[in-house]
């Protein structure tokens, strides 16, 4: 592939290039805010370390460095998203397209299939080979508070893989149910949810057919890396023996 063309899938003018990448960078950080206000006002708990155990205070040069890289690599991913939703057969556009196959079944289907590529290879990146070199920048964080900031804050390989499994999971599920476009941006728009409210404070959890979201077991990833490698369907965890329970800090009670 040209690399014009991988960074500029859609052909877009530099000014166009620069102004959606400045609108992408708004909407997420308004996102970000929306959704910490509503979990907030839903009046969810806060997790039982919140105040026991310290995570990293301040964020350093190259927290920032590697922030803006990877906002970078994510507006380039969303251009090739956007790309294959305006041009793939796979997909569909047409209000009256839309089923329960490319919809709810594709939604799930989605969710499912980027975990089942993302938890072995988080499970790679704690290996002696690239966890110094690659995720140990993310884990320097042993407690995350800062939402999306703190999801974001990693290694620019780790973003590349990331971003790849959730290529796979859309790429696969297009070509299994096929997927409509509006599927696409309902699934982004959780994806980015789940991933900040993980790097927060706050206690939700939910479990849908197998779906287990708990900010608690991705806690628990941070506090004990060994443990809790899958992000939403810790079945695979337990397959792979890496599941833990929470354990609740010394100076805190369940209650």
């Amino acid at each position: 592939m040209d690399p014009e063309e991988l960074i500029n899938p859609l052909g877009l003018s530099p000014l166009v290039w620069v102004g959606g990448y400045v609108a992408k960078s708004a909407a997420l950080w308004i996102w970000d805010l929306a959704v910490t206000e509503i979990v907030k006002r839903s009046g969810a708990a806060k997790l039982p370390t919140t105040g026991l155990i310290k995570g990293l205070p301040e964020l350093q040069t190259i927290d920032y460095i590697y922030l803006t890289i990877n906002s970078v690599i994510e507006y380039i991913f969303m251009l090739g998203i956007m790309s294959y939703a305006f041009n793939s057969a796979y997909v569909a556009r047409l209000p009256s397209d839309a089923n329960i196959l490319n919809t709810l079944v594709a939604l799930y289907l989605i969710f499912v299939i980027d975990d089942l590529f993302y938890t072995p290879a988080h499970l790679l990146m704690h290996t002696k080979a690239l966890y110094k070199y690659v995720h140990k920048h993310h884990h320097r964080q042993n407690l995350p508070t800062r939402g999306y900031t703190d999801a974001g804050n990693e290694h620019p390989i780790e973003q590349i893989i990331g971003m790849s499994c959730v290529w796979g999971g859309l790429y696969a599920t297009s070509r299994i149910t096929g997927v409509h476009a509006a599927t696409v941006l309902i699934y982004f728009g959780l994806y980015a949810a789940l991933a900040l409210l993980n790097h927060t404070r706050y206690d939700v959890s939910f479990t849908i057919l197998g779906f287990h979201y708990s900010v608690r077991a991705h806690e628990m990833h941070h506090r004990y890396p060994r443990c809790n490698y899958a992000q939403y369907f810790m079945l695979f965890d337990k397959m792979l023996g890496t599941y833990r329970e929470y354990q609740f800090p010394k100076k805190s009670s369940p209650n």
